[in-house]
């Protein structure tokens, strides 16, 4: 069987298609179990127009994970409700759920009239929300917030889908190898540099060699920079884009 894991919302999306990229992360992890949203980007109006044309519907999403409480993950959250008629299960840390303020202080509430919609789940440690698919217990990343990132169990060994990778790509890792007992094979997201943080990405480049992750779709915040650092250590075809409308195919 194959998971189908597909990016709906990134700072960058396919050429020669309408496809639009904007500031923020989604990806959809398609299993046999059902289809997991992780994330919503910023913009709902964005996330709805990219589904739209990559041929997924708000009502056939199953669950969605937030990673953490800042905007550029959680704006889309309501306009995936508005669209539904049936309830969403929800998963979060509690940085991102908030006392009274759901996904977060620059997160978006869910309004009164949405709420029936909306079944959340604080994730407090590892949970398993598919047969192949595991949220993370919550990494804390500074200032009371904290970020879960998804594993799903390929025939090739874990694959990663972190959204910041806040808490540090080498954290990650170890916490995987503890957990499901090997590094991971495939890494999926953003692992957070910055225009001049050239050191930091010699270390990421160097963990992932040195772990043997060598299945690496990176983007959001890793950014231009962030890419052409990875780049210079790992090879034009170590690190691959992972632009709006990419869609990998994984054994499970």
């Amino acid at each position: 069987m194959q998971a189908k894991i597909t990016s709906v919302y990134d700072e960058g999306s396919q050429v020669g298609t309408q496809l639009i990229g904007a500031k923020g992360f989604a990806v959809l992890i398609e299993t046999g179990d059902g289809a997991i949203l992780f994330d919503t980007g910023r913009r709902g109006r964005y996330l709805l127009h990219n589904m739209m044309f990559l041929d997924i519907k708000p009502e056939d999403i199953d669950k969605v994970v937030i990673s953490h409480g800042h905007a550029s993950h959680t704006g889309g959250i309501e306009d995936i409700l508005k669209n539904r008629d049936r309830p969403l299960n929800i998963y979060a840390p509690e940085s991102a759920i908030g006392i009274g303020k759901p996904f977060g202080p620059k997160g978006v509430r869910i309004p009164e009239e949405l709420k029936e919609k909306a079944d959340v789940y604080e994730v407090r440690d590892w949970m398993q929300i598919s047969a192949e698919a595991f949220i993370s217990y919550p990494m804390d990343i500074g200032k009371d917030q904290t970020e879960v990132f998804i594993v799903l169990l390929t025939k090739k060994g874990p694959a990663v889908i972190a959204a910041c990778s806040h808490a540090g790509v080498g954290e990650i890792m170890e916490a995987v190898k503890k957990k499901f007992g090997s590094y991971p094979r495939t890494y999926i997201g953003g692992v957070h540099i910055g225009k001049k943080e050239k050191e930091k990405a010699n270390g990421i480049a160097a963990l992932f060699s040195e772990k043997g992750c060598d299945n690496l779709y990176l983007n959001h915040c890793t950014g231009v920079s962030g890419m052409t650092y990875l780049r210079v250590n790992l090879g034009l075809r170590g690190v691959n884009d992972f632009y709006v409308g990419t869609v990998l195919q994984m054994d499970v």
